[in-house]
C-alpha cells in the first residue's frame, strides 16, 4: 500500500510577517484560494482516493489545523511534542506505518509546494511509488532546472536512465547545496543536474535499514519506545519521551546525503517552493513597471518592486527593487536583495518582549 505524509510543521520564518508561528505559510491561501496544506491534500485525494494521509505537525499548530481541516475524513494527524528537524519527523511516520504495513511504501510531501497539474502530480507519485516499492532503494523527485536558481539545493545524476510511470528516473550521484550563480549556470548547463524537491518515496522496511546504519542513534530511541499506537492513551507520554533525546537533524543531511543507493524520478508538473517572498515574483504577473502586488495596491514612477497588502493600502512611489508587506499590524519595508536574510529580523524581534505578538 501506499501511506502519503505530509511534513506541515515549519515557522515558515522566511515570509514573516505574514507567515508567523500561529498561521504559518502552510496555514494561508499563497498559491489558491485554498491554504496550502488543503491544496496538497487536495492533490493527494485526486491521485487515489480514501487513501489515508497522516500530518506530522508541531504541538502548536494541532488545533488550528484540526479546525481547518474539519472533520476531513482519512486524515490522521500527529503533533511532535517539540520541533526536531525532519529526521525525527520521517522516522516517526515510518514506526507509525510500520506497525500497519511492514512493507508499505511511505510517500514524504510537504505542505509548502506549489504543485500543477494534479494529473501529473499522480503520475509522478506512481511513478516513484513503484520504483520504491522494489525495496531496494530510496526515491526522491529532481525539478528539471529553468533557471541558475541559487536559493534550491541541486541533485547529480550519475546515468543509468530508466523509466518508470513514462517518466525518466536516473541514478543519484550526489546532492549539493545552494550554489552561487556561475556553479548554478553550469548545473543547468550540463543537464545532469536537478533541484532537490525535497520530497521522497521508499519501503518503510528498507528506509528503517538505512535508520539503522546511518542515524543508529534515532533508531535505537524508536526502537526502545516499543510500540506507538496513536489511540493509545500512551502515545503522548512515548513521543514526548523519544522527543527530549533524539537527535535533532534534517533527513537530507541524515539519511539522503550517506545512503549509496538513491533513485530520482523527474516529474513533469510545474513545482515551485513557496519558501519565501520572492516566490511572489513567480506566482504574480508584473505591471508595466516589473512591480508584483497583492492585495490594495499603488505603484507610481516605481519599478520592480514586490508590494503586499492584506488589510490596508500599499503604495510605492519612486521606488525600485523594494519588497513591502502589511499585514497584522506589521509594516515591513526591506530592498529585495536582503530578503533571504529575513530570519535575521524575526530574531531580533524575538529579543524584545513587546514585540513577540507580532511573531
Amino acid at each position: 500500500m501506499i501511506h502519503p505524509i505530509v511534513m506541515a510543521g515549519g515557522k515558515g520564518e522566511r515570509f514573516w510577517p505574514y507567515s508567523n508561528a500561529e498561521h504559518p505559510k502552510q496555514l494561508l491561501p499563497l498559491v489558491t484560494q485554498k491554504t496550502m496544506l488543503e491544496d496538497t491534500i487536495g492533490n493527494l485525494r485526486k491521485f487515489k482516493k480514501g487513501m489515508k494521509v497522516r500530518l506530522i505537525i508541531g504541538k502548536n499548530l494541532e488545533k488550528p489545523v484540526k479546525k481547518l481541516l474539519g472533520k476531513a475524513p482519512g486524515i490522521e494527524v500527529v503533533a511532535e511534542p517539540i520541533g526536531r528537524n525532519t529526521a525525527a519527523a520521517v522516522a516517526l511516520a515510518c514506526r507509525l506505518i510500520q506497525r500497519e504495513d511492514p512493507q508499505g511504501v511511505m510517500l514524504v510531501l510537504t505542505a509548502d509546494h506549489a504543485i500543477a497539474p494534479p494529473a501529473k502530480f499522480a503520475q509522478a507519485m506512481k511513478a516513484a511509488a513503484s520504483v520504491a516499492a522494489e525495496g531496494n532503494s530510496l526515491v526522491t523527485f529532481g525539478i528539471k532546472p529553468d533557471r541558475p536558481e541559487v536559493g534550491f539545493g541541486y541533485i547529480e545524476t550519475d546515468g543509468d536512465q530508466r523509466k518508470a510511470e513514462g517518466l525518466d528516473t536516473f541514478a543519484v550521484k550526489r546532492f549539493v547545496e545552494k550554489p552561487d550563480r556561475a556553479t548554478a549556470q553550469g548545473y543547468v548547463d550540463s543537464g545532469r543536474f536537478f533541484w532537490n524537491s525535497g520530497m521522497f518515496a521508499w519501503r518503510v522496511d528498507y528506509l528503517w535499514k538505512q535508520f539503522r546504519r546511518h542515524q543508529p542513534e534515532i533508531a535505537g530511541i524508536f526502537e526502545k519506545a516499543g510500540d506507538l499506537n496513536p489511540k493509545s492513551p500512551a502515545f503522548a507520554a512515548k513521543l514526548a519521551k523519544i522527543y527530549k533525546t533524539v537527535p535533532e537533524i534534517s533527513i537530507d543531511n541524515g539519511i539522503m546525503e550517506k545512503a549509496d543507493r538513491i533513485r530520482v524520478v523527474v516529474p513533469e508538473f510545474s513545482w515551485d517552493d513557496i519558501g519565501s517572498w520572492s516566490a511572489l515574483d513567480r506566482l504574480h504577473k508584473p505591471d508595466a513597471g516589473g512591480n508584483r502586488m497583492v492585495g490594495d495596491c499603488l505603484a507610481l514612477e516605481a519599478s520592480n518592486n514586490t508590494l503586499f497588502a492584506e488589510n490596508g493600502l500599499v503604495a510605492a512611489f519612486g521606488v525600485s527593487d523594494l519588497l513591502i508587506v502589511q499585514t497584522g499590524g506589521v509594516t515591513l519595508v526591506l530592498p529585495k536583495a536582503m530578503a533571504p536574510r529575513l530570519k535575521e529580523m524575526v530574531k531580533l524581534a524575538q529579543k524584545n518582549a513587546k514585540l513577540k505578538k507580532y511573531l
